[in-house]
């Protein structure tokens, strides 16, 4: 009996979750009777359940709720938001019972408070009445529901229990013992792989390791799954609050959810509900207007508040956008100076986004007066933390009057990770792979080392941080160095990107995470403790408090002031899109997508070699291309760049994927054609630097290439304006029809009888009738190919 009684209660929680939701969607559209009939089910079940298990409290409301629903099903009352509010108190007042009886508690509300409710549900007025109304659907009709559990009531068909799932239920915590199993397994297999590397190579041995070696992964693999969770989980609950904090406030709000079959680890799930629930309830009393307000602004009564989720490489990424009144900026400084945050002239110095980044500070809010809801300056500051605690950024954007989106990036599971191992005062410590940005040994030319104002400064190729060891923030003794100490530039968004000084990275592994004791995690420094591949624990570093600990100041030395996650940290969540290709010769690398105008497949007849220089054909125009070699013997893609008049063609292997990256570096090096390197996911990527590829370009065909300002003078030529016009326009060149426009033609084009008398300078092309008048200025009107080219060889004569 006691193992039945919990499987009711389990599964009446797990069905609430869900019907939450579901009960304010109903109420937008009391027309979907299969919602309808889920919510007459689920009342029916548990009370046919509760009297097989002498529960009759729990009974008795589910019985007036049921009565209640099928009076509607019947048409004799009607779905109004004050029988939704009613049937939803009813689904509290059984939960919240359902949880007592589960921890084995006594009610936390007495039985007499029931009758309140109940008065509530029966007392709702009827519709009015209808001249013809729709036949009645009897109680008795829907009572052969099947009752999950069994009894007088279940009798599902055959056919149905034929595509019925075989499922079970197992204890979470047994889920977790699996997981921590078969992660000890994958340690011992790392042992005795490193073991096996010291022997005389044996093929039979190893034969049987690799195979021992899939088993353990597939193994690892279908465990994992056993921890994914469908995100609908995490939206299940935002519906209901939405909708009640909606009326509390007066505002009137459309709700979408996007991205609910996106799949993340359940432990994940539970540490980002309280941080998305702050959101939104921020959104709500914060963001979005009430009626009036809008309706006076130029927007529509119903605010939106729209949830996104979707997975990025090894990420889930949230984004919760509004429409609202977006952040006061202004507000948010003068809050900070009056909180001694920031003086006069810090706050004057700081730029629009560091002044948004100041949302992240304690004590910060920009609430005209405290309400249940926000306003006592807890809040954003807790959100930031509980995402880093799991490995996450979030990043913040926001326009005045247009609205404000939170975006938050936190790690597809809690359980393994990409670290690093690091040796410092005799002991060994893991840190996170997605906290580091770069790692120096002390005496590498590009460091230089200084003491300002009685703080360490490390100035790394120009770019000044605060440098901390490891020793003085854990109070360790340095022991005896065998080389170079190394230095962390570690990301953080407590102020700025540091440096942490360490004896030495001992190697680069996947980390098994595993929860520290409270008596460790109050320490602050410590995020966990891990077990790397020799099985030895060690505990995870907490990149962020240890800045925390170490005082770090919220501006840089010799950068000016600086607020809150501004720097690094907030520029990590300013991202710009990157194209992912493959070189010709296959290595990845990154470019911006802001200056790809196409890609386009190119042959190689279309590829030619001319004086040393490159050329691609596309359209009737010729290109300067990069990457061409000695010329292209098999179909390749191309990348057609523009910079404002200039474009060239980039030759490529393939197009990979479209990815949104930091905008800024996280290693800048300048070396020919790349810029720098950028983390995505746990690989470092090299950024194509466009200034070095047009400089490149430039340098080789001068104004091949260039987009062509042509005008055409002779505004009344049908065959000018409306056949070439659009020609030169496909080929990429700027075209301007009977007056020049911005800016002073390059080309101008005209009939033998419309030739401008003021050209000045400009070259004039004059478009003849017959075939055989052809000169220096002269082309047949109906040659494509040589109008093209007599173009680009007049602009090019005028610009030399």
């Amino acid at each position: 009996m006691d193992e039945i009684l919990a499987e009711f209660i389990a599964e009446t929680l797990e069905t609430l979750e869900v019907l939450s939701g579901e009960v304010v969607a109903w109420e937008a559209d009391p027309a979907d009777s299969s919602r309808l009939d889920a919510f007459f089910r689920f009342f029916h079940t548990v009370k046919g359940s509760c009297g097989f298990l002498n529960l009759p409290r729990f009974e008795r409301l589910a019985h007036a709720a049921e009565d209640v629903l099928a009076a509607i099903r019947r048409g004799e009352r009607s779905a109004d938001p004050a029988t939704v509010t009613a049937v939803l108190a009813v689904m509290d007042r059984i939960g919240e019972l359902a949880r007592n009886v589960g921890d084995g508690e006594a009610p936390s509300i007495p039985e007499a408070a029931d009758d309140a409710l109940l008065d509530a549900l029966t007392d709702l007025p009827a519709p009015p009445a209808k001249a013809e109304a729709a036949p009645p659907q009897t109680t008795e009709a829907a009572e052969v529901e099947p009752d999950p559990l069994g009894g007088a009531d279940a009798n599902p068909s055959a056919r149905g229990r034929e595509r019925a799932p075989r499922t079970i239920r197992l204890p979470l915590a047994l889920i977790d013992q699996l997981m921590n199993g078969i992660s000890d397994m994958v340690l011992a297999r790392n042992d005795l792989s490193r073991k096996m590397r010291d022997r005389e190579a044996d093929p039979e041995l190893e034969s049987s390791f690799e195979r021992l070696s899939a088993n353990v992964a597939d193994l690892r693999d279908m465990i994992s799954k056993t921890r994914m969770q469908r995100v609908d989980r995490l939206y299940a609950a935002i519906p209901r609050m939405v909708r009640d904090l909606s009326r509390d406030l007066g505002r009137k709000v459309t709700l979408e959810l996007d991205g609910g079959d996106v799949e993340m680890d359940r432990e994940m799930i539970e540490m980002v509900v309280d941080p998305l629930t702050h959101i939104v309830r921020n959104s709500l009393d914060h963001g979005i207007e009430p009626p009036a307000k809008r309706i006076a602004d130029g927007k529509p009564e119903a605010g939106l508040l729209r949830i996104v989720a979707r997975q990025s490489g090894n990420q889930i990424v949230i984004e919760i956008a509004d429409d609202g009144r977006g952040i006061n900026r202004t507000a948010l400084v003068d809050k900070a100076v009056s909180n001694g945050l920031l003086n006069a002239a810090e706050a004057a110095s700081l730029t629009d986004d560091q002044k948004l980044q100041l949302i992240f500070h304690p004590g910060l809010s920009t609430a005209a007066e405290v309400t249940a809801v926000s306003g006592r300056g807890v809040g954003m500051d807790v959100v930031r933390a509980n995402i880093e605690q799991i490995g996450g950024v979030i990043g913040i954007e926001s326009v005045t009057g247009t609205g404000t989106t939170i975006i938050m990036r936190v790690p597809l599971t809690l359980t393994i990770i990409p670290g690093l191992i690091v040796r410092s005062g005799g002991h060994y410590f893991a840190m996170p792979r997605g906290n580091v940005i770069e790692l120096l040994h002390q005496n590498s030319s590009m460091v230089t080392i200084e003491e300002v104002g009685g703080a360490r400064i490390a100035t790394i190729r120009g770019e000044p941080y605060s440098l901390i060891d490891i020793e003085d923030v854990l109070g360790l003794t340095r022991g005896a160095m065998r080389g170079p100490r190394t230095l962390m530039v570690v990301r953080s968004s407590i102020g700025q990107p540091y440096v942490l000084g360490v004896e030495q990275v001992e190697s680069n592994e996947e980390l098994v995470i595993r929860p520290a004791s409270p008596l460790v995690t109050a320490a602050g420094v410590f995020a966990g403790m891990t077990l790397p591949d020799n099985g030895q624990p060690m505990l995870l570093l907490d990149a962020a408090g240890i800045a925390q600990s170490a005082s770090l100041p919220l501006r840089e030395t010799k950068r000016g002031p600086l607020a809150g996650t501004a720097g690094q940290g907030a520029q990590r969540d300013e991202t710009v899109q990157a194209l992912v290709f493959a070189e010709r010769d296959g290595i990845r690398r990154l470019i911006p997508l802001a200056i790809v105008d196409r890609v386009e497949d190119v042959v190689p007849s279309q590829v030619a070699i001319s004086n040393g220089q490159a050329f691609v054909r596309i359209e009737g125009r010729l290109f300067p291309a990069l990457n061409a070699g000695t010329g292209v013997d098999e179909p390749v893609k191309s990348l057609r760049l523009h910079a404002g008049r200039d474009a060239l063609c980039y030759l490529i292997s393939d197009v990979l994927d479209i990815i949104d990256v930091p905008s800024k570096l996280d290693v800048t090096l300048n070396a020919g054609r790349v810029a720098g390197l950028v983390m995505v996911d746990t690989d470092q990527l090299e950024m194509v630097d466009p200034f070095v590829l047009f400089a490149e370009a430039a340098r080789q065909t001068g104004e091949a290439g260039r987009t062509i300002h042509c005008l055409i003078a002779d505004a009344d030529d049908a065959w000018l304006s409306g056949i070439l016009a659009p020609l030169l326009s496909q080929a990429g060149h700027q075209v301007t029809i009977g007056a020049p426009g911005e800016g002073k033609p390059d080309v101008i084009l005209c009939s033998g009888a419309a030739i401008p008398a003021d050209a000045g300078d400009v070259p004039v092309l004059t478009l003849s009738d017959n075939a055989d008048t052809a000169s220096d200025s002269t082309v047949y009107r109906y040659d494509r190919e040589r109008i093209i080219a007599k173009i680009a060889e007049l602009a090019a004569r005028r610009a030399a």
